[in-house]
């Protein structure tokens, strides 16, 4: 079978598309037969050796994946050869067949296709992980999504809109914030024109949002901390704006405010049940048409390098995907 794999970490030019032997699945997992796959920063990130603890050579990235079973490790119940599923993978997602524990994998019915499932996982899930897991999201609460009209936030709108939640959705102009209205959020902030915590106040009516869920990081999560009500929870869920943020200490304190991570691939490895939990749901919700997932650019195996280019250039409004 063919794979992308880097004999070292310097970047995806370092990416080659290889011929390896199909992977045995050991006990109590799957090798599944890729058709889909989702594409994102975490992987240039790793292919950088930015990420840590790095992963081990040759690496193959990959998180998530669709496709069909194509062999199980003994004592894997519940799933069978030929069986339609989506999955969070430890890495290995851009290669013919990938490894991955069974808990990690969830049935996919036929109403759900295969380019749409490879970008639940990381997204969809790992917005109900952050929301409903982390951060504890009830019913009724104000939930303020930063980068509303990005990949991520996008998938925070939609699963904060399902689990009974009232959105605010912050996004950087016009076409972006009209992306997430698309979305079903109930109110929008153009950031490029507003100010992000008196606008939240202002629709809050002073109280400010009950959960912040950031993907951007940088300066956004400042202007998102400041956003909060008292005693609320901050979500960060990556750094797409491509800048660590500075945490002021003193306002968290001073509010009792809470700072959240959500490490999604991480908490795949630790809590595979909570993960599949999520995903179980995700894939329910699209079958349902209760989320709505949008492909952002879809490309042939065969030109990974110019996906990661797109996901690079972050110019994604919903999934990137290659296709296998």
């Amino acid at each position: 079978m063919k794979a992308y794999r880097a004999h070292r970490l310097a970047g995806m030019e370092v990416l080659a598309l290889e011929e390896v032997s199909a992977p045995q699945p050991p006990a109590g997992a799957v090798a599944i037969a890729v058709k889909a796959a989702g594409v994102h920063l975490a992987d240039l990130a790793a292919l950088a050796g930015e990420r840590h603890p790095r992963p081990e050579l040759p690496f193959t990235p990959g998180l998530e994946v669709a496709g069909t079973v194509a062999a199980l490790g003994s004592g894997v119940k519940g799933l069978k050869k030929g069986q339609r599923v989506a999955a969070f993978v430890p890495w290995g997602g851009m290669a013919e067949q990938a490894l991955t524990p069974a808990e990690l994998c969830v049935a996919l019915p036929d109403s759900v296709e295969d380019k749409i499932a490879a970008g639940l996982p990381m997204a969809y899930a790992g917005a109900i992980l952050a929301l409903r897991d982390r951060a504890g999201l009830k019913a009724g609460e104000v939930v303020l999504v930063t980068g509303a009209g990005g990949t991520s936030g996008m998938a925070a709108v939609e699963a904060a809109k399902a689990l009974g939640a009232v959105v605010i959705a912050a996004a950087g102009g016009e076409a972006r914030t009209a992306l997430a209205q698309g979305q079903g959020a109930d109110h929008l902030i153009d950031t490029a024109t507003e100010a992000l915590d008196s606008r939240v106040a202002e629709l809050t009516g002073g109280k400010g949002a009950d959960v912040v869920f950031d993907p951007v990081g940088g300066d956004a999560f400042a202007a998102a901390l400041a956003s909060l009500a008292s005693g609320g929870r901050i979500v960060t869920a990556g750094f797409a704006g491509g800048r660590l943020p500075t945490v002021n200490v003193g306002v968290a304190f001073a509010r009792n405010l809470s700072i959240i991570g959500a490490n999604v691939p991480l908490i795949a490895q630790s809590q595979p049940q909570l993960a599949r939990a999520a995903l179980t749901d995700a894939v329910a919700w699209a079958a349902e048409g209760k989320i709505r997932p949008r492909i952002a650019a879809q490309f042939p195996f065969a030109d990974l390098r110019q996906a990661f280019d797109y996901v690079k250039q972050r110019r994604g409004t919903g999934a990137v995907v290659v296709t296998v």
